[in-house]
């Protein structure tokens, strides 16, 4: 991720200043990446983060550190969409999900993935619905919504340049797809 863009001899373009982000598979070891490096502000200041992800244990225990609380109680007024760090249920494998989280978004970040080789080969087909379905979903909800998503960033592998396993395989189909 380039921190910022030059611009001649004038100070740096925080390209993500004011920017609406969405990142699926937020709260993936990419994803928790991510958020933490949007939030120290070395690229600019998002005017929202929205992590998104099908674990709700994950987004529970990454929004009660990101807020400083030690027990689940200590959140008595749940203040999720009124915060810079929003958190949403949902999953890029189901197209009416990912379409309601792309609205009002200016930048995705497809972290989103299968990507543990194993896993992939003894589940192909899980690995096919996330790696290449998810994506396709994204398209298709900013294609058939006109949505004026300025960038999508495909999240990928070294794996998928000769693919050998069905992991690489549907990262090279996503970024067919993309």
């Amino acid at each position: 991720m380039t921190p910022h863009i030059t611009n001649g001899n004038k100070p740096p373009i925080k390209s993500f200043d004011g920017k609406r982000i969405l990142i699926t598979g937020g709260t993936g070891s990419l994803g928790k990446t991510l958020v933490r490096r949007f939030l120290e502000g070395s690229a600019g200041h998002p005017a929202k983060l929205i992590v998104l992800s099908r674990d709700e244990a994950k987004q529970h225990a990454m929004r009660m550190e990101y807020q400083n609380r030690a027990a689940a109680t200590d959140e008595i007024i749940y203040r999720n969409f009124q915060e810079l760090l929003e958190f949403r249920i949902g999953d890029v494998r189901d197209y009416h999900s990912i379409a309601q989280a792309l609205r009002d978004v200016d930048i995705v970040f497809n972290a989103a993935a299968l990507k543990q080789v194993p896993t992939c080969e003894y589940f192909p087909f899980e690995a096919v619905r996330t790696n290449i379905e998810g994506p396709e979903n994204i398209v298709r909800a900013i294609q058939e919504h006109r949505l004026p998503i300025e960038t999508v960033v495909g999240v990928s592998t070294d794996k998928a340049c000769k693919p050998v396993n069905a992991m690489g395989m549907t990262k090279a189909l996503q970024e067919r797809v993309f």
